[in-house]
């Protein structure tokens, strides 16, 4: 009788200790610190949300005194996102439900002084009824010490009185790119304003636009804060012509596309206008073309306004965009032409 007691005792035990183990493995832990203050970002809530069906609410709290918090996990098996919300400001990182998180936040200030970009390209293609125009930039927030610069009109974006917007994809550091919503600035043609808040790192910005082609076409591309490298970038069966020939130079090719440099270090405000004429895809839409091809034979060659969406929709877990490599690509031509420059320089002393 005690024998067997003493059976049920250590089986009632291990059933005990296995439901407080499942307990403990279906949960979320993690730290979160205030990177501004160096401080742990207590009182702050955290918020587990479900990537299955869109993006659904599972469980929230707050983070403790000591920066920890733990969240209740339904589903280990489903993508989540764990969202901190810090003055405003959302913070969110990925996780598969696996090992405890380290999250990093920062304090929101309402301007940054002498924010800067470090690449800016704007990339011209025409089918010979559409001119498509997509410009990317990569923002850079050196703040000392860290902040996050917060507003409604955070980012600006200003296209040809004549184009239409098609779409503005964004991305911070090691996130998913996200679908913008870009609000019309009253009384200024063609100038939208992004309310996305730059964080301490690199902030990639990415917007799709269209306008009716005729040759040649004038363009003047108006920036959203200074950016050290700009470009202009085309397919070499399309022509460039600056306004200023002292405005540009042609370092080459990257991708299969011809590259313009902007002379000016930085290049504020309103690039030098040019004009582009002649027709030309770049790769990656000749090869998005030649795929409706497959199903629908009339889709050959057509860059019509009702094709014109982003080249790379915002899909959560995918973290590269091939208009990045190119960026990485043109910084790559630009650094080597710099680099031959600096050379024949030297070699003249």
């Amino acid at each position: 009788m005690n024998i067997s007691s003493g059976i049920k005792s250590i089986l009632l035990f291990v059933c005990c200790f296995s439901a407080l183990s499942a307990s403990a493995s279906d949960a979320i832990q993690g730290t979160v610190r205030n990177q501004t203050s160096g401080k742990p970002a207590a009182g702050d809530e955290v918020i587990l949300l479900r990537l299955q069906n869109g993006m659904e609410e599972e469980a929230k709290t707050r983070v403790d005194a000591a920066g920890a918090f733990s969240l209740p996990l339904s589903a280990a098996d489903v993508p989540h996102i764990v969202r901190v919300v810090h003055e405003g400001v959302n913070y969110d990182q990925t996780t598969n439900g696996k090992g405890p998180l380290s999250i990093a936040v920062f304090d929101a200030v309402t301007h940054i002084r002498g924010l800067q970009g470090t690449l800016g390209i704007a990339q011209v293609e025409s089918d010979g009824e559409v001119l498509k125009v997509t410009e990317m930039y990569s923002i850079a927030n050196d703040s000392v010490p860290p902040v996050t610069q917060a507003g409604p009109r955070n980012f600006e974006i200003s296209i040809a009185p004549k184009a239409t917007l098609d779409s503005i994809v964004v991305k911070w550091g090691g996130g998913v790119w996200v679908n913008l919503a870009p609000v019309p600035v009253e009384g200024q043609q063609g100038r939208y304003a992004v309310d996305f808040p730059i964080r301490p790192g690199a902030t990639l910005f990415k917007f799709v636009y269209h306008l009716p082609y005729s040759e040649p076409t004038r363009l003047q591309v108006k920036l959203p804060y200074p950016i050290r490298n700009f470009a202009v970038m085309h397919p070499p069966s399309m022509s460039f012509k600056p306004s200023s020939s002292a405005a540009f130079t042609s370092p080459g090719m990257a991708q299969g596309l011809r590259v313009e440099q902007a002379v000016g270090k930085p290049v504020v405000r309103d690039v030098a206008a040019f004009e582009i004429s002649g027709i030309g895809l770049a790769a990656s839409t000749q090869a998005a073309t030649a795929s409706s091809a497959m199903s629908s034979p009339a889709a050959v060659g057509s860059l019509k306004p009702e094709t014109t969406a982003a080249v790379l929709p915002a899909i959560p877990g995918r973290q590269e965009n091939p208009m990045w490599i190119l960026l990485s690509g043109v910084a790559a031509l630009l650094a080597a032409l710099m680099y031959v420059i600096w050379k024949r320089r030297k070699r003249m002393i």
